[in-house]
């Protein structure tokens, strides 16, 4: 592959040897092979690094100290050799391909520095792992994101807001040139800062249905509540750090419950209305979603789920990075995630 399209995929994985697994006969397959292959295992897993040698060399794994995401996509992105650094998640399936398609679009675009692509349910997902992907895919649970969680349909220029970094290719030279890296002690949501920073200084961006892929959904309440909450964590830290991030909808969650607080203990009367008028919102877009009908009584239930948990993650990081601003650091306290080893 020449220079000017050469590709490096650049992965980072822990403790989730089963869909490491899939992901890499996926993306490994016959015709699936890009110049360059990078796993970084972040922080000890014994069965991800032992899982990784029976691929030998078309994968390259990188033994990480845990750290925190931005820092590992980092320190991954400053060991690659290929032009366009193209960012995956152990999670996600890529479809046969997946890698041609990124190339012919790189050669057509050469002046885009970010090209991205949409997310489809897994074959044969059923229960909750659908119901989350319809919850996201809704208007009411997605907002102006919700391309970001379904597929694309056409290739078009797109702003930052429509990628995710479970499907993300971005330029090293143009981040190179501009001084831009991923922001190393995010909690989550470092894509979208660092694509609003590349967006200010003249990045152009290509979403294209060509590069739709599948993404695994987090398949337990538990689970997929604090992903959520890391996510409203992230976005309320990156707030801080660049204010035009901020949007309306990404700010209506936290508002809303912070108006719910107060209306309970100032005018209960207020709160019983809004939850009712809450609840009729969340059934008609329930009914409207793109579940099948047995699977909508759940997107509704994980409506308020999805909601709360993002609200109370931005407030918890909006009050954490308050705090680090009266201290004088101008950016985050490290994520943490030493503490999780």
């Amino acid at each position: 592959m020449p220079a000017e399209t050469g590709i490096s995929v650049i992965v980072i994985t822990r403790g989730r040897p089963e869909l490491l697994r899939a992901f890499l006969d996926s993306a490994l397959a016959a015709g699936q092979r890009p110049p360059e292959f990078l796993v970084g295992v972040n922080g000890p897993d014994p069965a991800s690094l032992a899982l990784l040698e029976a691929y030998g060399p078309a994968v390259t794994a990188v033994a990480l100290p845990g750290r925190c995401r931005g820092e590992a996509r980092n320190a991954l992105a400053a060991l690659a050799r290929g032009r366009r650094l193209c960012f995956l998640d152990d999670d996600t399936l890529l479809p046969p391909g997946y890698f041609e398609r990124l190339a012919a679009l790189i050669r057509a675009h050469p002046e885009c520095a970010v090209f991205g692509g949409g997310q489809q349910l897994a074959p044969g997902a059923r229960g909750f792992e659908a119901a989350v992907y319809a919850l996201l895919a809704s208007p009411w649970g997605g907002g102006p994101f919700t391309e970001r969680f379904a597929p694309v349909e056409g290739t078009r220029a797109a702003g930052p807001e429509k990628f995710i970094l479970c499907n993300l290719t971005l330029d090293r030279e143009f981040l190179r040139r501009h001084g831009l890296a991923f922001e190393g002690h995010l909690t989550s949501a470092e894509e979208n800062l660092l694509l609003g920073r590349m967006a200010g200084a003249g990045a152009r961006m290509l979403l294209s249905g060509d590069l739709n892929l599948v993404h695994r959904r987090r398949r337990a309440l538990r689970a997929f509540a604090g992903q959520v909450f890391n996510s409203g964590r992230g976005r309320a830290q990156i707030t801080l750090l660049r204010p035009a991030a901020l949007t309306a909808f990404t700010l209506l969650p936290p508002a809303a419950l912070s108006l719910a607080a107060w209306a309970a203990v100032r005018r209960p009367s207020l709160l019983g209305a809004a939850a009712a008028a809450y609840a009729a919102v969340s059934l008609a877009a329930a009914a409207r979603c793109g579940a099948r009908p047995a699977v909508k009584p759940a997107v509704f239930l994980l409506f308020p789920v999805l909601h709360a948990a993002y609200a109370a993650g931005w407030l918890y990081g909006a009050l954490e990075g308050l705090l680090e601003k009266l201290r004088g650091r101008p950016r985050p306290g490290r994520c943490r995630c030493e503490e999780k080893l």
